[in-house]
């Protein structure tokens, strides 16, 4: 976390020179809180895009010590939420679910969708949030601006799910 924040003090600073090192040690957090709710891989990284310019834009914002991660999903969630409502409105249909392209998707990446789909949006989120962002449950609740014990009911919910749904798919 060291490191991290030093990097943050330099793009505070305007200097740009760790940016991609900042990027590569989160991408893959801020790609799942997005892809989670939006569940389109091209949207998503466009929405990350818009998430790391929206946090430099605010880095002054930014309180030194927070942990970066639980903020840049919490920037990405904004943004995916927005534009998930927006889409619904114009998309009235489950289109905007099934328009991941296969052959672009990696493997890991199809198995963790596929899996994700057993879940409501509430709890994909959570589930994702948690799992593979590695968020605590305080910090999920927070973001998601909902009590704790509400968090893990959810989040039990959604893995008492998932056990039984892939427990289906290996009988």
């Amino acid at each position: 976390m060291e490191n991290m924040d030093q990097i943050i003090k330099e793009l505070k600073n305007k200097n740009y020179q760790s940016f991609d090192r900042f990027y590569d040690l989160t991408k893959n957090q801020v790609f799942y809180a997005i892809v989670s709710i939006i569940k389109d891989k091209n949207l998503a990284e466009d929405l990350m895009q818009d998430t790391y310019m929206k946090f430099l834009e605010k880095i002054d914002q930014y309180k030194m010590g927070s942990n970066v991660y639980a903020y840049l999903s919490q920037i990405g969630r904004n943004l995916a939420i927005n534009t998930y409502n927006r889409r619904k409105k114009e998309v009235r249909s489950e289109e905007i679910f099934e328009t991941i392209p296969a052959e672009e998707v990696v493997e890991h990446d199809e198995d963790i969708f596929k899996i994700l789909d057993i879940l409501e949006i509430k709890e994909r989120e959570i589930v994702t949030l948690h799992v593979i962002n590695d968020l605590t449950f305080r910090e999920i609740s927070d973001i998601v601006d909902k009590p704790l014990g509400t968090v893990l009911w959810i989040y039990q919910k959604a893995i008492k799910k998932l056990k039984g749904k892939v427990g289906e798919w290996h009988e």
